[in-house]
């Protein structure tokens, strides 16, 4: 794979999973009526983790 395929799909890996984060948050908010302050920045930095994970597997 190019340079810049991995590029795009490793920003798209990161964005799908600030996307399911996100999402976890507000459902979790209308159900619970309370948003979990200790997971604002779990889903704010595991996107990033993800993203660097998956570009090291083709490396």
């Amino acid at each position: 794979m190019s340079a810049r395929s991995l590029n795009v799909l490793s920003a798209l890996v990161g964005i799908g999973t600030l996307a399911l984060g996100i999402g976890w948050l507000i459902y979790n908010w209308t159900v619970n009526l309370e948003v979990p302050y200790f997971a604002i920045p779990l889903v704010l930095t595991v996107p990033v983790i993800a993203a660097v994970a998956f570009r090291n597997m083709w490396d």
